[in-house]
C-alpha cells in the first residue's frame, strides 16, 4: 500500500508542474482552428451573395428584353448593375452575353433570348489581380423574346 501511495504522489507532483498549459494549448488550436473558419465563413457568404446577385441581374435583363426588344439593352444593363450593387457587388466586374437563338441578331419574335452575367468575385482581404485570387460566378437567364427589335 505504501508504494501505490508513492506513485499517486508522484504523479500528482508531475501533474500539478504543467498547471495551466491545457488552457493554453486549447487557445492555440482554437485560434489555429478559428481562423480558417471564419474565413471561408466570409467567402461563402460573399460567394452567396455574388450568385444571388447573378442570377438577379440576368433574369431581370431577359425578362427587359424579352419584352421590349433587344433596342433596350441599356434598361436591361441598369437592372443588371442595380441587381449587383444592391448585393454589395462592383458592377465593373461583370461582364454581360446576350444570345438569341436561332438567329443571332435577335429579330424574329418568339426566337429565345439569353442573358449571361459573369461575375469575377475577388477573395476577401486576398488583394493583387491573379486569377487565382477570384471565383469567377456565373448566371443565366432564357425566355422567348416577345417583339421584334424595332420595338413593334
Amino acid at each position: 500500500m505504501h508504494r501505490w501511495n508513492d506513485l499517486v504522489q508522484r504523479l500528482g507532483q508531475r501533474l500539478g508542474d504543467e498547471r495551466g498549459s491545457a488552457s493554453l494549448e486549447f487557445l492555440g488550436v482554437g485560434v489555429l482552428l478559428l481562423v480558417p473558419v471564419a474565413y471561408g465563413t466570409l467567402t461563402l457568404g460573399q460567394a452567396e451573395q455574388a450568385v444571388l446577385g447573378s442570377e438577379l441581374g440576368a433574369r431581370n435583363a431577359a425578362r427587359v428584353l424579352a419584352a421590349d426588344g433587344i433596342d433596350q439593352l441599356s434598361l436591361a444593363n441598369h437592372h443588371i448593375t442595380i441587381a449587383l450593387e444592391n448585393h454589395g457587388l462592383d458592377p465593373e466586374l461583370a461582364s454581360v452575353d446576350v444570345r438569341c437563338a436561332p438567329t443571332p441578331d435577335c429579330t424574329v419574335a418568339g426566337e429565345t433570348l439569353t442573358v449571361t452575367v459573369r461575375y469575377e468575385l475577388e477573395l476577401p482581404l486576398m488583394f493583387g489581380t491573379s486569377d487565382l485570387l477570384s471565383i469567377p460566378v456565373e448566371a443565366s437567364s432564357t425566355f422567348p423574346q416577345q417583339r421584334f427589335a424595332t420595338g413593334e
